[in-house]
């Protein structure tokens, strides 16, 4: 079933079903149909256009991001636990783990040292596995390596690296039974449905999102040019918005 959502997910996903799309018209303009395929080619490069602009990510993101603000030292308790959940890392056991880790994970991870030296020592808990079944990778034992070597004392640390998405963290954090309050930290596009998750499962958690990605400004035109990391941070967003879709069903 893991495998099967996998590769479901590649193929709903920009760029694949984008590649997809602009397959079957190129087919079909070749056959008997090259007046609808001529316009599925057109819809597909329109599609892969707008995806692939700044504009259009930071459209996407902004809702998502805009859901809970950064957590202030005001707002901050002075004890607790820390909740990271894991985003991504490689199986390239030959590179250091700082290059090991996703962008997401290394700065959930930058977010909870900074909470971290701001309270009073608070246990930091690392929670996920491998969300890819070809990924034989704990990601969270390599958040914590990193942890490690940012000073953060191995006592502090607690790891879970059985859970493989958003629901299973929460249900692992629920067995934990941790010292409340919980601040949860996470990517601001992919808190909105961290937190319903916890809040679902019964735990009260203060949200402390980070790797804002949204960068809004109108005054460049060279965003309107296509990019790669336009179109991660797109697909990124609809991956959070069908997810949050899924929690709802």
């Amino acid at each position: 079933m893991t495998v099967l959502y996998q590769i479901l997910k590649r193929l709903i996903l920009p760029p694949g079903f984008l590649i997809l799309l602009l397959v079957v018209g190129f087919t079909f303009s070749f056959l008997k149909f090259r007046r609808l395929g001529r316009v599925i080619l057109a819809v597909g490069i329109l599609f892969l256009y707008l995806l692939s602009i700044s504009p259009t990510a930071d459209l996407l993101l902004i809702p998502l991001e805009s859901q809970y603000t950064p957590l202030t030292p005001e707002r901050l308790p002075r004890t607790g636990t820390l909740v990271v959940l894991s985003g991504g890392a490689s199986a390239a056991d030959y590179l250091p783990v700082s290059s090991r880790l996703t962008q997401s994970s290394t700065k959930r991870l930058l977010e909870a040292v900074r909470l971290y030296h701001l309270m009073d020592r608070p246990k930091i808990v690392i929670s996920g596995g491998s969300g890819n079944p070809f990924v034989q990778v704990t990601e969270s034992a390599l958040m914590r390596e990193l942890l490690l070597d940012l000073g953060i004392p191995g006592k502090r640390i607690v790891i879970e690296g059985k859970s493989r998405n958003t629901f299973e963290n929460g249900k692992a954090i629920q067995q934990l039974r941790l010292t409340p309050p919980i601040v949860l930290i996470t990517s601001a596009s992919h808190m909105e449905r961290a937190a319903k998750v916890f809040k679902t499962l019964g735990i009260h958690s203060l949200p402390a999102p980070c790797d804002f990605k949204a960068r809004w400004s109108a005054n460049d035109p060279l965003r309107f040019f296509p990019s790669g990391g336009a179109l991660n941070t797109s697909t990124a967003a609809i991956y959070e918005y069908l997810g949050t879709w899924w929690y709802y069903l």
